[in-house]
C-alpha cells in the first residue's frame, strides 16, 4: 500500500495522465478545446499525450517500491530521437529519407527537451546517491515549465516564438508542472527536498519561502499580461510594474518569515531557560538525595552505640546493679522510640507524597488535641531543660479532622523547637480562636536558633533543615515541618513560618477552620 505521505505524487500523476486521456480524446472526436484549450494556440499531439502517460506510469512504479528504470530509459531515448529528429530535419530538411516526417505531428523540442530532464530525473530518483541530482532536475523542468507558460501572456515577443510557438501547448506545459511536483515530492526526506520536507520551524518557513517565489512572479507576469493584451499599459511600464510588484511582495515575504523565525527563535530560548531550570532543579534534587542518604544513614547510626551498649550492660548488670540495668534499658527505650519515629516520619511522607495519606472527618476537641501533643513531647522538653509556657485558657475549639494527626502535628511544631532552641530555653504556645474569619490558631513560638532568610521560604520542603550547631543536641531528617505543612492541608488549613533571623527565635503559625458554634471569644 501506498503511504500517506504519497499522496501528493498519486495526485499528480493522476492528473497529468488524465490531462493525457483527455488531448486523446480531443483528437478521436475533433474538439480542439481538449487538445488546445482555445483554437489557435499550440495543441498537445498524440505522441505527447503516450509519452505523458508513460511518465506518470514510471512515477507510481517508483512510488510502490518498483523500478521504473525501463520507463525512465524508454522517456530519455524518445526524447533523444526527437530532438534528433528535429535537428536532422531543420538542417537538412530537402534529404530524401526525412521527407515523410510530418513536424506537426512531432512532439515539439522544447517539449522534447522537458521529457528528457523528466526521465533522467527518474533515473536519479532511483539511485540512493543521485536522489538530490534528479530533483535538481525535476525543478529545472518546473522552472521551464513556469517560463513557457508565463510566456503566453507575451504572444507578441520573442519568447513566445522562443518556447510555445515551436508547439508545446498550454496542456503540456501544464502537465510537466505536475509531473515536476511529483518528482520533488518522491523523496521528501531525501536529498535537497529534506530542507523543506520536515516539520520543523525551518521547514515549515522554507515551504511558505518556496511558495511564494513559485506563485507571486507567476501571479504578477499573469496581471502584467491581462493588462498588455488590453491596452491599458505600454511594455515598459508593464517591466516597471513587475519589478516593483516583486520587490515589495518578496519584501513582505521575508519581513513575515524573520518575524516567524524571531518567534521560534524565543521559543527556544525559552525552551532552552526551561531546560536549564529543570536541570539545575534535577541537579539540586540530586544533591539533596544525596545529603538524605548521608543523613539518614547517620541518624539511623547514631542509636545503634547506645542500644549496644546499653544491651552489653543489661548482660553484665542484669543481677549485680538494678539500677544500672533500668537505666540501660531506658536508654535502649529512647534510643528505639527515635528510630521508630524517624522510620514513621519517612512512612508517612511517603503516604502523603503519594496520596494515599486519608485522615478521618470527625469533630475533634482542637483543645484536648493540643493537650496531648504537649503531654507527648514533654520528656523531650524536660530532658533540654526549656520552660515550656502555655497559653490555652478555656477555649475548645471543634475542627473537622483526625484526632491523631492533629496531636503529631502540634507535636512536631513543639518538638521542632526543642530541637532548635538550645539548652535552657524559652517555648510558648498558644490556642486562639478568630471568630470572626471562623478559625483556630495555634502559635509556637521559642527564643532558639532563628530561621536564615535564605532559608524561611524553603522551610516546609522534604529534607530541609537548619546546620547542626552546639545548641542542638539531637537530630532529625527534615521531615517534621514538610509533614506539618502536608497534613495541615489534608484538614484544610496552612501553616506559615516567621523568624527575624539567625539568633532572634522562630514563630510557628498553624491555621484550622473551626465550626461556626465553636468559634467564639
Amino acid at each position: 500500500m501506498i503511504s500517506s505521505r504519497l499522496t501528493l505524487p498519486v495526485f499528480c500523476a493522476i492528473a497529468c495522465a488524465l490531462v493525457a486521456a483527455l488531448s486523446v480524446l480531443g483528437w478521436v472526436i475533433g474538439n480542439h478545446t481538449l487538445t488546445s484549450v482555445q483554437p489557435g494556440l499550440p495543441a498537445m499531439v498524440p505522441m505527447t499525450a503516450a509519452l505523458l502517460v508513460t511518465c506518470s506510469a514510471a512515477v507510481v512504479r517508483q512510488m510502490s517500491g518498483r523500478s521504473a528504470r525501463t520507463g525512465a530509459l524508454l522517456l530519455v531515448s524518445a526524447a533523444l530521437l526527437l530532438l534528433l529528429c528535429h535537428s536532422l530535419i531543420r538542417s537538412h530538411g530537402d534529404l530524401p529519407g526525412l521527407a515523410w516526417i510530418d513536424l506537426r505531428k512531432l512532439t515539439s523540442p522544447v517539449t522534447a527537451l522537458m521529457f528528457l530532464m523528466t526521465g533522467a530525473s527518474l533515473l536519479c530518483s532511483g539511485l540512493l546517491r543521485r536522489v538530490q541530482t534528479g530533483q535538481w532536475l525535476a525543478l529545472g523542468v518546473l522552472m521551464l515549465a513556469l517560463l513557457t507558460l508565463a510566456s503566453y501572456a507575451f504572444r507578441d515577443t520573442a519568447l513566445y516564438a522562443l518556447l510555445p510557438a515551436r508547439g508545446t501547448s498550454v496542456l503540456t506545459t501544464f502537465s510537466f508542472m505536475l509531473l515536476a511536483v511529483a518528482l520533488l515530492a518522491l523523496r521528501p526526506r531525501e536529498g535537497m527536498m529534506a530542507a523543506v520536507g520536515g516539520a520543523d520551524a525551518g521547514a515549515r518557513i522554507a515551504r511558505r519561502l518556496l511558495l511564494s517565489a513559485l506563485a507571486l512572479p507567476v501571479l504578477l507576469g499573469l496581471a502584467c499580461g491581462i493588462a498588455l493584451y488590453l491596452d491599458r499599459i505600454d511594455v515598459t511600464t508593464a517591466i516597471a510594474f513587475q519589478v516593483w510588484g516583486m520587490i515589495a511582495l518578496f519584501t513582505a515575504v521575508v519581513w513575515q518569515a524573520a518575524l516567524l523565525l524571531y518567534r521560534e527563535e524565543e521559543k527556544r530560548r525559552e525552551a532552552e531557560r526551561a531546560r536549564e531550570s529543570a536541570l539545575a532543579a534535577l541537579r539540586q534534587a540530586d544533591a539533596h538525595k544525596d545529603d538524605f542518604l548521608a543523613l539518614i544513614a547517620h541518624e539511623l547510626r547514631n542509636p545503634l552505640a547506645p542500644i549496644g551498649a546499653a544491651a552489653d550492660l543489661l548482660r553484665m548488670q542484669c543481677e549485680a546493679n538494678p539500677a544500672q540495668a533500668r537505666r540501660a534499658g531506658e536508654i535502649i527505650g529512647r534510643q528505639v522510640a527515635n528510630m521508630t519515629h524517624l522510620i514513621e516520619d519517612l512512612l508517612d511522607l511517603s503516604r502523603v507524597s503519594r496520596g494515599l495519606l486519608e485522615v478521618d472527618a470527625l469533630p475533634v476537641d482542637l483543645h484536648v488535641a493540643v493537650c496531648d501533643a504537649v503531654e507527648q513531647v514533654k520528656p523531650q522538653v524536660e530532658r533540654r531543660g526549656h520552660r515550656l509556657e502555655t497559653e490555652l485558657g478555656e477555649l475548645h475549639p471543634m475542627v473537622s479532622g483526625d484526632h491523631k494527626r492533629l496531636v503529631q502535628v502540634v507535636a512536631n511544631l513543639l518538638g521542632n523547637a526543642a530541637k532548635y532552641t538550645p539548652e535552657g530555653g524559652r517555648i510558648h504556645l498558644a490556642l486562639r480562636v478568630h471568630a470572626g474569619r471562623r478559625e483556630a490558631e495555634v502559635r509556637v513560638e521559642d527564643d532558639g536558633i532563628g530561621i536564615d532568610a535564605a532559608l524561611l521560604p524553603r522551610v516546609f520542603d522534604s529534607f530541609i533543615q537548619g546546620g547542626r550547631s552546639a545548641g542542638r543536641a539531637e537530630g532529625g531528617l527534615g521531615l517534621g515541618l514538610a509533614l506539618v505543612k502536608r497534613l495541615a492541608e489534608l484538614h484544610g488549613g496552612s501553616v506559615a513560618a516567621f523568624s527575624a533571623g539567625p539568633g532572634q527565635g522562630s514563630c510557628f503559625v498553624l491555621t484550622l477552620p473551626c465550626s461556626a458554634d465553636a468559634c467564639a471569644d
